[in-house]
């Protein structure tokens, strides 16, 4: 068939009529054989492809043409052209001409568009095999956090659910970086675009990019595993990020301080949880999530479930007689679920943020009063400014400053005094950390190696042995020796007589 070759510019092809009623004309580009322009009755005008392959002629519609698409814009680079196709998309003639090129080569080499999408149309989507993936892995498996693992694959590679809120209420987001594979073929998914991603993941964090590596390496190797992927796994022998290993913990100098601002806490769940978190080295959401029925004061015993726990086997800790009173004092008179109860879904609490910064904060003002009282013996603290007027000019009793503010004019009075304030702030100091402080603590007063993976829950190929052969005395004994060993530091004990944590001066 014989088409009218014209050199495909947006203005000559914005000028072509439209077709007679009931039929359709066609042009051809000079640039590039085999392009082809439909245009109907209606005016529509589509790109095509025309050649012949053996002698028989063979025709595949790219998509529309769209004269207000810049010419500019080219292929995207994150779909095959075969995906792309699939929508019959609105092109350039820029666009046109490189499909036209890629389809040409499928096929002259045998390679239908046709029967791709067809296959595509019968092949799972990510979306489809992360479905899969919960079913037939998570589940039976009995693997923990299954709801996190759906936010991640929704926020790395899927679609977020509308009106879909964090724990504390605030609107989720996908990653930076991440992209919206959701109803990718997973076939048609490729270890340049998995390494793209990871990278792109990685740059802003990476311990992002390392989850979502683990997550669809992991999902790819099950498709393969159950028979529903037979390519190669495009994320294999993708290297993750190498993380800086933590090593913060609380010396013995900041201890004192540091017991200090805590005992100075006005939420009490704060304190406990801190206090708990320390005497414990448990994680924290098994603390926030401690349940009354799994505790034996009697026993002073505390049994986290294997449903709970990081690998998945139940831990018995044994509790302090610090810890043993922390938990008395919260005991309720009426029966209650959790320790730390709260009103979200789960009936406990979630995080204790702001608490721990008010913590920090706190420690960081005593210490900066103390550099400052040094510094000049006689100097006094301006009187504490107060503000009387509330929200909208309304009048109000007095309220005095916040900690914000008290911790800003030290500040900018230990800048005017020159003072150096190089570790007045327990830097770097997270909520884990209490963990990794009773075991530094323990290390530090002759615990084996051992006893401190048994009393912190660490799972180990080469002490399973020895762990079924430990009762709870020796690691009781350690964690008795190092939390007497922080109190005492901390000023909070003097003999080794049990007493009460008080609120020091």
């Amino acid at each position: 068939m014989a088409y009218e070759k014209i050199n495909f510019s947006r203005s000559a092809l914005v000028a072509l009529p439209s077709a007679p009623v009931g039929k359709r004309t066609y042009c051809s580009d000079t640039k590039e054989p085999g392009l082809v322009l439909c245009v109907t009755p209606t005016g529509a005008k589509s790109f095509q492809v025309y050649i012949k392959v053996n002698g028989k002629p063979e025709r595949v519609t790219l998509g529309r043409f769209n004269p207000s698409l810049a010419d500019s814009v080219e292929l995207p680079r994150d779909c095959g052209h075969n995906d792309f196709l699939a929508n019959l998309p609105e092109l350039n003639i820029r666009m046109a001409r490189a499909l036209a090129a890629l389809v040409k080569i499928d096929l002259k080499a045998g390679v239908k568009p046709a029967d791709i999408k067809r296959a595509k149309r019968s092949e799972l989507t990510l979306g489809e095999l992360f479905e899969e993936y919960v079913t037939r892995h998570l589940i039976p498996h009995g693997k923990k956090r299954i709801d996190d693992a759906r936010e991640n694959f929704q926020r790395y590679f899927g679609v977020i659910p509308p009106d879909s809120k964090k724990k504390h209420g605030k609107e989720r987001a996908k990653a930076k970086g991440s992209v919206n594979w959701h109803n990718r073929p997973i076939g048609a998914i490729t270890k340049a675009e998995v390494q793209r991603t990871i990278l792109d993941l990685g740059r802003v964090s990476p311990s992002a990019g390392n989850r979502a590596l683990g997550l669809i390496r992991s999902m790819y190797n099950r498709a393969t595993e159950w028979g529903l992927f037979e390519k190669p796994n495009p994320a294999a022998s993708i290297k993750k990020f190498k993380l800086r290993s933590r090593e913060r913990f609380l010396y013995s100098d900041e201890l004192p301080r540091f017991f200090t601002a805590v005992a100075e806490e006005p939420s009490k769940d704060v304190r406990d949880f801190i206090l708990l978190s320390l005497m414990t080295g448990a994680r924290k959401s098994n603390v926030l999530a401690m349940r009354w029925a799994d505790l034996s004061l009697e026993r002073a015993t505390w049994v986290v479930r294997g449903e709970e726990s990081k690998n998945g086997d139940p831990m018995t800790l044994p509790l302090m007689p610090e810890a043993t009173e922390i938990l008395k004092a919260r005991k309720p008179d009426e029966a209650a679920e959790f320790v730390f109860p709260g009103r979200g879904k789960s009936r406990h609490m979630h995080d204790v943020k702001k608490g721990w910064h008010r913590v920090l904060d706190r420690a960081e003002l005593a210490e900066l009063t103390r550099r400052i009282r040094e510094a000049d013996h006689e100097f006094e603290w301006p009187a504490l400014r107060k503000k009387t007027v509330g929200p909208r000019g309304r009048s109000r009793g007095p309220i005095y400053e916040t900690m914000t503010d008290s911790l800003a004019r030290a500040r900018a009075i230990a800048a005017a005094l020159k003072i150096d304030v190089v570790g007045a702030r327990l830097d770097d100091l997270r909520g884990h950390d209490m963990r990794r402080t009773l075991g530094s603590w323990q290390a530090a007063t002759g615990a084996s190696l051992v006893i401190i993976g048994k009393s912190l829950g660490h799972k180990s190929t080469q002490a399973t042995e020895i762990y079924s052969r430990l009762n709870l005395d020796p690691v009781r004994d350690s964690m008795q020796t190092a939390t007497r060993a922080m109190l005492a530091a901390g000023g909070l004990i003097q003999t080794a007589d049990v007493i009460p944590i008080k609120k020091t001066a």
